[in-house]
């Protein structure tokens, strides 16, 4: 599985931005609006789909989702 950098929204705990770590940090992700978030087990995360993160990041950088969790 590929690795993750997370980002978390700002006053939006659960929308999380995952950067492949091989990839840039997308421009929108500043620290007025993301936090970095400590490592996870992204797996636990629901909302976290492995699949539509592999797509998501080769077709735009980033994959953002929706934790429940």
């Amino acid at each position: 599985m590929r690795t993750y950098n997370l980002f978390r929204r700002k006053g939006e705990a659960d929308l999380f931005c995952a950067v492949p770590q091989d990839v840039p940090v997308p421009n929108f992700v500043t620290a007025d609006n993301w936090e970095y978030a400590r490592p996870l087990d992204i797996e636990a995360l629901s909302g976290f789909d492995a699949t539509a993160a592999q797509a998501s990041a080769a077709a735009n950088g980033f994959y953002l989702f929706h934790s429940a969790s």
